[in-house]
């Protein structure tokens, strides 16, 4: 079956009924791989049919963290790929990279949400405007186990 309506791909919800496949997005550095970021890609694909990695370049990651990750992202693209997601690589706070993928929902750790004193939209480069033109819903997943700041603190310190 080709697309229709909108041309977003089609999956059978039943032999009689389709429906647009459901896009999620998550995007991070995803560096020292650990069950963390695996709890998130299961959460996060949870809330549609197809999760989409963004990883952050070795470049952004240097100016955003200012310094390079462990793994080179060539390695932590295999990575992510090899647990069945579909990757991309994010040059640069993400704006970009919503706009190129144009998923349904934008999934995110929940250390991320109102009142903690962090600001993902603006992180990210993007309004609330933005989120409204692509009809793009925020979710927050709780985390669980540990960071990666929590593992490189245990073998450093």
């Amino acid at each position: 079956m080709g697309p229709v309506g909108d041309g977003a791909p089609l999956i059978p919800k039943s032999p009689l009924e389709v429906r647009p496949l459901r896009t999620v997005l998550t995007i991070g550095t995803f560096d020292v791989p650990h069950l963390g970021h695996a709890y998130l890609f299961l959460k996060a694909l949870e809330l549609g049919d197809e999760l989409v990695v963004g990883v952050n370049s070795d470049e952004f990651v240097e100016t955003y963290k200012g310094r390079r990750p462990a793994y080179s992202l060539g390695e932590r693209l295999e990575l992510v790929a090899r647990l069945g997601h579909r990757v991309e690589v994010n040059d640069g706070p993400g704006r970009e990279l919503v706009y190129r993928v144009r998923p349904d929902v934008l999934a995110i750790g929940d250390d991320w949400m109102p009142g903690r004193g962090k600001d993902y939209l603006g992180q990210i480069g993007m309004t609330p405007a933005d989120f409204d033109e692509l009809e793009l819903t925020l979710a927050f997943i709780p985390l669980r186990l540990q960071s990666t700041t929590q593992i490189k603190e245990r073998l450093t310190g």
